[in-house]
């Protein structure tokens, strides 16, 4: 940023170029990846226009409409604009806006909605610059990762959810600080354990651990601690079926490792569990087999969905409710360990896993569900077990819209003043592009002035192909400090841009550009 505080203006041949260059980048692109999240009896889906819609059972005001009734139908919860990633657990919701802030709504058991509980969206205090957000499954907390990689917890801590060295009893609606779980990406929770996922590829895990099926440390995982066999990773899932936890992890190479508790009731990929001292019998980490070029993972209450890189979906766990989505419906108790390959789908963009329930996005903007589908699909089917096209209000095929290029989403934002500010901006990377080859830029506009942040500090732009801060594999998500305690005084109005393309070189910048993947997320002031 040095060469901003010498001088706002370009004084080279480039000078056109870089201010077309800045009108380019500084065009705000709107459009977002289509997600659906489903709870115990209720969905989300955020449509690519940012608009978020509800549908279920609404009696906790999980729904978001302002009234406990159910909807059967898909509605627009019409206080909700501009968001970019949406969760739905137990009789609760959250949503996550471009702007970084995080919104909540439904039942508050353990202060899970930062108040009283409400049935319209309103947002948790203390939480800025967010780029992710997570929850446990029914009762438990509530997670949100910032652009710095800091994790935030709140609501439940009756197993040590919030990662404080202890349990306490009662509820806690106020976010605090996860120590120890710094240079997180994202996290995934379950009723009583908590996976983080670092931007090193390492794997941090808190809370129940009986038999030390959670982390391999003796004693308790009351606080962060670091899970030494795991590395490489670009996503986790966790997940409970009668207390006993199941674990996931995907690999660089698109494999997924799986440990934890095998209860009688869980299918586990068909791992076996290994007899332990006392409780569940244990799941040694290993791979599952017979799933390879995994792209995303979707832990429910006792099933998992995984979305291959061609975009076909397969599920394991419990089928009580036909939630596999194979077509067979097999009582828990007497279930042989399979891996379900879901038939009759369009290539899958978004899945996501409930209690009982299935539900995805297909690449034409389609929307789906099975399993316990009683208020959430034509006919009302408890148990249906192969997947059913949700309708709209208006009896016509309800769509979440499409994206023809997939957006990622971006996030920023400073603390302190201008003489002693700390500044930090992040990228998450859809889930259709981790792991392939690409570029990630960061650049600050000052007039027709444009600097790219690259491995080594900043470089002006003086024409050609941009500068990249980040080459290779694309992350899940890649926090960037720009500035901790330093004096940028003289540069209000400096607008910090963040994006990532496709490719190689100059073909993955022109690939973010024609795609619209970028956003200007912080302006100094």
């Amino acid at each position: 940023m040095k060469h901003l505080m010498k001088n706002k203006r370009v004084r080279t041949g480039a000078a056109l170029g870089a201010a077309a260059l800045c009108s380019a980048l500084l065009t705000p692109a709107h459009a977002v990846q289509p997600a659906i999240s489903v709870g115990y009896d209720h969905a989300l889906v955020l449509r690519a226009d940012g608009t978020v819609w509800s549908w279920g059972y609404g009696g906790s005001g999980q729904l978001g409409l302002g009234s406990t009734a159910t909807r059967t139908a898909p509605t627009q919860i019409p206080t909700l604009q501009d968001v970019v990633q949406v969760v739905a657990r137990g009789s609760f919701s959250l949503a996550l806006k471009a702007d970084g802030s995080v919104w909540a709504w439904g039942d508050n058991s353990g202060g899970r909605t930062g108040g009283n509980g409400t049935s319209v969206p309103v947002q948790i205090n203390g939480l800025s610059n967010i780029v992710s957000i997570n929850a446990g499954t029914n009762t438990a907390a509530a997670f949100a990762t910032d652009a710095a990689g800091q994790v935030y917890a709140w609501g439940s801590n009756s197993a040590a959810q919030l990662g404080t060295g202890q349990t306490s009893p009662g509820g806690n609606p106020v976010p605090r600080l996860v120590a120890g779980a710094e240079g997180a990406v994202a996290v995934s929770a379950s009723d009583a354990a908590v996976l983080s996922l670092r931007q090193d590829g390492k794997v941090v895990a808190w809370g129940s651990n009986g038999n030390q099926a959670l982390a391999p440390v003796a004693g308790s995982a009351t606080a962060p601690v670091v899970i030494a066999p795991l590395s490489g990773v670009q996503a986790v899932a966790s997940t409970t079926i009668n207390i006993a936890g199941q674990y996931y992890a995907l690999k660089g190479d698109g494999t997924v490792a799986v440990w934890g508790q095998a209860s009688t009731n869980a299918t586990f990929c068909g791992q076996k569990g290994v007899a332990a001292a006392s409780g569940y019998p244990l799941i040694d980490l290993s791979p599952i087999q017979g799933l390879t070029r995994i792209q995303q993972i979707e832990p429910g209450e006792g099933h998992t969905l995984f979305v291959d890189a061609d975009g076909a979906l397969h599920a394991c766990g419990v089928n009580s409710a036909g939630q596999l989505g194979d077509g067979t419906l097999v009582n828990p108790t007497t279930e042989i360990p399979k891996i379900a390959h879901i038939a009759g789908l369009p290539p899958v963009v978004a899945a996501a896993a409930g209690s009982s329930i299935s539900g995805v996005i297909g690449a034409d903007g389609s929307v789906w569900v099975w399993g316990k589908t009683t208020n959430l699909a034509p006919g009302g089917d408890a148990k249906a077990t192969t997947p059913v096209r949700v309708m709209g209000a208006n009896g016509a095929a309800f769509s979440a819209g499409r994206v023809g290029e997939a957006p990622g989403t971006f996030a920023g934002g400073q603390t302190g003043p201008l003489s002693n500010v700390t500044l930090d901006v992040g990228a998450t990377v859809s889930t259709l592009h981790r792991g392939k080859t690409g570029r990630v830029y960061v650049a600050a506009f000052a007039g027709s002035t444009v600097l790219f942040l690259g491995p080594n500090g900043w470089v002006p732009y003086t024409g050609g192909a941009f500068p990249a801060y980040l080459s290779g594999a694309l992350p899940r998500t890649v926090p960037v400090r720009i500035a901790s305690g330093l004096n940028f005084s003289g540069l209000e109005g400096v607008q910090l841009a963040v994006g990532y393309g496709v490719g190689d070189d100059a073909s993955a910048a022109a690939e973010m550009v024609r795609a619209g993947r970028y956003q200007v997320v912080h302006t100094l002031h």
